[in-house]
């Protein structure tokens, strides 16, 4: 099955468990979930109606049974899926028949009786390493019948460890499917190399680079060989995407280009490769490609230790298509590469050399172009200092604070257009200004009305005390009137929700639009702007 998104599981043998040790780990968990400031949305009262807002996760009292919610975090205002744990096994146990008739109490080794309790998309926003310590948590206590997966690795669980450990009374343990020790430690003392390199390859969540070298260094040479030719059996053509990066593993790693072409091309049990193919594949590996073609591609390094989040995942499917070569460390001079290929294959020197040099220029043709592309986002993130972030437009507009968080040229022209749009708005429709915009209280609760109903957005608790207590109605005025404008028109604005959300969670933000809106040289700047567009 595929998931798409970035997740956080946890399955359990839930009649494996006895309830009282259960409810001793849910209160741990609270624990975890008081330290941390995990949301979940709960009703409110504010501007005279009951709202739904995001408030600080608390365990919920319920005749059922209790239990907590969180979808997400106050601090960082960034929400996923909701995440739930109860504290009776109970309400785990009813979905799955009991233990009784299995033979194995091994949670790795008994997919009949499992339960998730999480199954649920983070999407890599920041609570995404809490949820994760909560999880860790439940398996250090049950290491045998409780399961943490997903889209997680060792340095998360390592970072997740070092904040749970500061709240518990006993520390918590790395989860196995991450520990290779642990996780070999399950199996049968006798069982042979390849078994436990086919067990480690269904188990283990690893970086695929780090897995291959583990492979190479930690078994022997033709346990490695035959695994290594399964791989490449897999794949009909070596210019395949997963052929190209198994090329790639292996010239970081081995370092052995003789025997990879011959592996690859000769060998009786390899999937001999055409020797043109082979040759291609070896250029997109970009082993014979200097390094300052691509090392403006390190800007789209994974950062260790940070969960993925959902538009850099797919980003890097693309990443992949166009550029796998990115991740190769090791470098051959196009001649000697082109001579230690003409030694193994019946292509000519010269006919090696101009395959390469043909894949080379379109390789290079192609980075040129992206170079172009993305240099805004280079230069965004060359601009970045201690003292003065420019960020992308959702975080941007969400966290600008006009000292350390600054708006970047097209941002603020983003707001200002959006200042023309409220002032022109306001200027045409007079009947309509005159009986929406009366008494602030009237206003407020009109605005708290279209959020939910008209918007479908939900607020911080913060961010609805700021407006319920702002006297100020010209700010009032700006926030109900972007309602308004994205009610009446299918602006450019309406599919920007970043800006909406900034404008209600950002105080500063819709301050600095209510100015621009009242700043006659903005307004006159837009309007020759649209007469000369005209």
């Amino acid at each position: 099955m595929i998931h798409i998104g970035t997740y956080v599981r946890l399955s359990i043998l839930p009649y494996k468990i006895p309830q009282e040790e259960w409810k001793k780990v849910y209160y741990e968990s609270l624990q975890l979930l008081n330290a941390y400031s995990f949301a979940d949305v709960r009703d409110r009262t504010f501007c005279g109606t009951n709202v739904k807002a995001y408030v600080k996760s608390q365990e919920i009292r319920e005749e059922a049974a209790n239990h907590w919610n969180t979808c997400g975090d106050l601090e960082s205002k960034k929400y996923g899926e909701t995440f739930r744990l109860y504290n009776d096994i109970k309400m785990y146990q009813k979905s799955v028949p009991s233990l009784e008739d299995s033979n194995s109490c091994d949670i790795l080794f008994n997919d009949q009786h499992i339960v998730y309790v999480f199954d649920n998309k983070t999407q890599g926003f920041p609570y995404h390493l809490y949820i994760l310590a909560i999880a860790m948590l439940i398996e250090s206590r049950f290491p045998k019948f409780v399961l943490v997966e997903g889209n997680i690795d060792e340095k998360q669980c390592l970072k997740a460890k070092q904040w749970a450990d500061k709240y518990l009374s006993s520390p918590i343990n790395l989860p196995v499917r991450v520990n290779r020790k642990a996780l070999l430690s399950r199996l049968k003392d006798n069982s042979g190399e390849l078994e436990r390199v086919n067990f480690l390859e269904k188990w283990l969540i690893d970086d695929p680079e780090n897995f291959f070298e583990l492979i190479y260094k930690q078994f022997s040479k033709e346990t490695f060989r035959q695994w290594f030719i399964s791989k490449l059996n897999s794949y009909g053509s070596p210019s395949q995407i997963g052929a190209i990066k198994l090329l790639i593993y292996y010239l970081n790693n081995v370092k052995d280009l003789d025997t990879l072409l011959y592996t690859a091309c000769k060998d009786t049990d390899g999937p001999k490769f055409s020797e043109e193919e082979m040759i291609k594949a070896l250029a997109k590996t970009w082993v014979c490609l200097p390094r300052g073609e691509f090392s403006f591609l390190s800007v789209f390094n994974k950062v260790e230790g940070h969960p993925t989040i959902i538009e850099r995942e797919f980003g890097m499917v693309v990443m992949d298509l166009k550029f796998s070569g990115r991740e190769i460390n090791t470098y051959i001079l196009l001649n000697e590469l082109s001579d230690q290929i003409a030694r193994h294959f019946s292509i000519s020197r010269a006919s090696v050399e101009s395959i390469l040099k043909k894949e080379n220029s379109n390789i290079t043709k192609q980075l040129k172009e992206f170079n172009k592309l993305i240099g805004p986002v280079l230069t965004l993130s060359q601009n970045n200092s201690e003292e003065k972030m420019f960020l992308d437009d959702e975080d941007a507009l969400l966290y600008f604070n006009a000292d350390t968080i600054l708006l970047t040229d097209d941002q603020e022209f983003l707001l200002e257009s959006l200042a023309f749009s409220i002032h022109s708005f306001l200027k045409e429709y007079h009947e309509l200004k005159e009986k929406v915009f009366g008494s602030l209280d009237k206003m407020k609760l009109i605005l708290a009305k279209m959020v939910f109903e008209k918007s479908h957005l939900i607020l911080t608790e913060e961010a609805w005390r700021w407006i319920d207590e702002c006297d100020n109605k010209d700010i009032i005025t700006t926030l109900l009137a972007k309602l308004l404008v994205d009610d009446f028109f299918e602006a450019k604005f309406k599919n920007n929700p970043s800006l909406l959300k900034g404008m209600f969670e950002n105080k500063m933000l819709t301050v600095k639009i209510t100015e621009y809106r009242n700043d006659s040289n903005v307004i006159q700047s837009m309007n020759e702007m649209l007469r000369n567009d005209l």
